[in-house]
């Protein structure tokens, strides 16, 4: 998951109209790293195309990152963070205070939502009970998915004969849940350097 704060000189969070900078925060196993600094500006005299313009080459910026916090956002700022499906937090301090609370705060009240915009990436294949994932650009397009969240459902479900997945490892969870769910794995590699992972409901045979 990735967060992103509009920080001033000291690392704080700080309003978007104050000198600071956006940075973006990664969680790892050994807990938040920094990943991307984005220069960030505005200024009360700005009119309203520019601010427009610098908001939007800053959101487009953000790379899959579909949480930002800054102490203060107010104004047609709202609506350009809604539009690029970025979700605002208002708050004060260092990151480290909050980061790890966001996560926990999206992990558990979100999973409806999650579940929602995982079950959208996964389209029809070319015949019945056949479907086709690209896994790299769905997590890209959204930072707060996995790729158990987004797979998990569909497998549990079982309602298809074969899923072809794009992504550029075979998940290491597929290993445990797949022959527990009668579910089988066929791998190729692509010329790209990508893995084409094919998912074959056995039990549905």
């Amino acid at each position: 998951m990735k967060i992103a704060v509009f920080i001033d000189a000291g690392g704080r969070a700080a309003s978007l109209y104050q000198p600071g900078a956006v940075r973006v925060y990664e969680s790892t196993a050994d807990g938040w790293r920094p990943v991307a600094d984005i220069p960030f500006t505005l200024r009360p005299q700005m009119g309203l195309s520019e601010i427009r313009t610098r908001t939007l080459e800053m959101l487009t910026s953000l790379d899959g990152c579909r949480h930002f916090v800054a102490a203060a956002i107010h104004g047609a700022l709202l609506s350009y963070f809604d539009g690029m499906g970025i979700t605002m937090w208002r708050l004060t301090g260092e990151p480290a205070g909050f980061l790890t609370r966001i996560r926990q705060f999206v992990e558990e009240n979100a999973p409806r939502e999650q579940a929602a915009a995982a079950q959208s990436v996964i389209k029809p294949g070319q015949g019945a009970g056949e479907y086709c994932l690209n896994l790299i650009d769905a997590l890209k397009s959204n930072g707060a998915l996995t790729s158990k969240q987004v797979l998990l459902p569909f497998f549990r479900a079982g309602a298809f004969k074969q899923i072809d997945i794009t992504c550029d490892h075979v998940p290491k969870w597929f290993k445990h849940e797949l022959p527990a769910l009668k579910l089988a794995l066929t791998v190729a590699q692509q010329p790209d350097g990508r893995c084409r992972a094919r998912v074959l409901n056995i039990g549905k045979s």
